[in-house]
């Protein structure tokens, strides 16, 4: 599964703790990346009871690891964070549609599993909702959780949604 390389390709490349990134316009900073404990079946399940279906991916992942953060800057920290549970339960506590759930936020753009695109056998369930605003503003991603993943992974922490060729003037 491409999920379980993406995550052991990310912990080999911090095998030494922290490691430099380049970011947007050559800005470049030292990393770091927090996993933390694999969720417990028991708090999958407490999930599950709110927000469901979710896709065996995502599961999969908070099997793996309860949430992460991959290239925190280390003197800034906080800007990415793939969430745990406890923090899924908080980011959504005050949303009125429990069919859409948000799992992450990088740099404030929200990404969010489809829970009724999941129902539907949908494999393109996840959306991104730049800044705060209502989910109806929410555009799709195309994707799976394992493939946005993988391509974020790939992008080291750069937001590669908004990599849009026709901004670019040559």
């Amino acid at each position: 599964m491409i999920l379980e390389k993406t995550i052991n390709s990310l912990r080999a490349l911090y095998v030494d703790g922290t490691r430099k990134i380049q970011g947007d316009e050559g800005y470049l900073y030292n990393s770091e990346l927090i996993f933390y404990e694999p969720s417990s079946d028991i708090d999958i399940a407490r999930l599950l009871d709110s927000y469901s279906p979710l896709p065996d991916d995502y599961l999969s992942f908070l099997s793996i690891t309860n949430g992460f953060r991959p290239f925190s800057n280390v003197e800034l920290s906080g800007e990415i964070e793939i969430f745990s549970i406890n923090e899924v339960f908080n980011s959504n506590e005050s949303l009125s549609d429990p069919t859409k759930v948000i799992v992450a936020c990088v740099y404030d753009d929200y990404f969010i599993i489809d829970t009724n695109a999941v129902a539907q056998g949908n494999k393109e369930y996840m959306y991104l909702l730049e800044g705060i605003s209502d989910f109806d503003d929410a555009r799709s991603l195309y994707c799976d959780f394992q493939t946005w993943l993988d391509r974020f992974v790939m992008a080291q922490g750069n937001k590669y949604w908004t990599w849009r060729v026709e901004d670019r003037k040559f």
